[in-house]
């Protein structure tokens, strides 16, 4: 399976399960100034609602996978294909 379907089926998965608050690896387009010392993630109250949001969580934060704080705002996205589109990738 190519890359974008793996990881546009995983998110799928993880959306329609509502499973946890999914965390991406740096994607260099979008995690540079201030953005770069944080943690892609979406929340999980994004997650309940469909929102394909990224947010940054400051590292060293305490890692919880329902995480649903409304942190700043990375990059926002109208469908999970677009986000996988731009090079997000999950951790």
């Amino acid at each position: 399976m190519e890359d974008k379907e793996y990881q546009k089926k995983e998110l799928k998965d993880i959306f329609s399960a509502a499973s946890l608050a999914p965390v991406f690896k740096s994607n260099p387009k979008h995690c540079i100034g201030k953005f770069a010392d944080l943690i892609p993630y979406i929340s999980y109250g994004d997650v309940m609602n469909y929102k394909f949001i990224i947010r940054g969580r400051p590292i060293g934060d305490e890692i919880n996978t329902f995480d649903d704080k409304e942190r700043e705002i990375i990059a926002e996205y109208d469908s999970l294909e677009s986000l996988v589109n731009d090079g997000w990738r999950l951790d």
